[in-house]
């Protein structure tokens, strides 16, 4: 009796079909390994060059903001009311223009008495003009009266010289204080610098000319490249820097730690955003930022190389 098969007919003919059609996993050619040869150079010189050419930078950043220059801060000279405002912002006044008026109703009468009693006193002295008492009276009338004057004008505000009037901080019926910002005059022509507040610590890293990067707050997009005009000779404190921002303008920053104060002046008065020309404004925030050390990428790939290096080139 013929022994049976151990597989089927039908079983041995559909595995030999399978092997006959099946190919091979990855089929390289000669130009395939060329082209890739090639493209590893390719990537192995770029990242060799950004090894070598590459920098690192370390940046000195801090809160900007803009200061105009021909800015005339007018303040009150002592206690008054307000009882005439004359200009509104942005009005062209010329010197000795009347700003504010202040309450004078006392130094008006003063005024007023002292110079009739000087005229009645130089009527007197015309009549009898060897009237030694006359004489003497007059003197003292007359200082009495351009005292009377120096007062009355001293609750008068006036334009020292020809200017734009920017901001009114005061209005009808308000009590002012010494020293208290009455109102703003501003050259038309006037630039503005860019007032930085860096760290501290990298004072000695700073120089005149150094390139400085200012970005206007709600305008990222817009960067302004400028040039250090003015480095702070020391490092000051945040209370020093409040004071050197003045009143309107510390609480507008956060001042941690020792900073130094760095300037760059910017080229015109206004800057453009999508077509559209805006004028800087006085106290207008921002982020400054500048270089202060850059090295090849290779040093932090291999820290002993910077060491060779120096001490080669020493």
């Amino acid at each position: 009796m013929a022994q049976a098969p151990l597989f089927r007919r039908e079983a041995i003919e559909h595995q030999l079909k399978r092997h006959a059609s099946r190919a091979e996993a990855l089929n390289i050619g000669p130009a395939s390994v060329e082209w890739g040869f090639r493209f590893s150079c390719v990537v192995i010189v770029v990242a060799l060059s950004f090894v070598i050419l590459g920098r690192l930078n370390e940046y000195a950043t801090g809160p900007a903001l803009v200061r105009l220059d021909g800015r005339i801060p007018m303040t009150a000279s002592r206690a008054a009311l307000v009882t005439q405002v004359a200009v509104a912002p942005g009005d062209v006044v010329n010197q000795g223009d009347v700003l504010v008026r202040f309450y004078a109703n006392a130094e008006s009468a003063e005024l007023e008495a002292a110079s009739r009693e000087f005229d009645d006193q130089l009527l007197k002295l015309l009549q009898h003009p060897d009237d030694a008492v006359a004489k003497e009276s007059l003197v003292s009338l007359r200082t009495r009266r351009e005292l009377a004057k120096n007062r009355l004008d001293q609750l008068t505000l006036r334009a020292p010289q020809r200017a734009v009037v920017g901001d009114v901080r005061v209005r009808p019926g308000q009590l002012v204080e010494p020293g208290t910002s009455v109102l703003e005059l501003v050259d038309a022509q006037a630039k503005g610098v860019v007032v930085a507040l860096l760290p501290g610590r990298y004072r000695p890293m700073l120089k005149k000319g150094e390139k400085l990067r200012f970005e206007l707050d709600g305008f990222q997009r817009r960067t302004h490249e400028l040039k250090l005009s003015h480095v702070g000779d020391q490092i000051i404190g945040p209370a020093e820097a409040a004071r050197y921002l003045g009143q309107d303008l510390a609480g507008a920053f956060a001042i941690a730690g020792p900073v130094v104060l760095v300037q760059a002046e910017l080229p015109k008065g206004t800057f453009e955003v999508d077509g559209e020309s805006y004028k800087f404004a006085q106290g207008t925030p921002g982020k400054a930022e500048t270089v202060v050390r850059s090295e090849p990428i290779a040093y932090a790939f291999i820290p002993a190389l910077k060491q060779w290096v120096e001490r080669v080139w020493k």
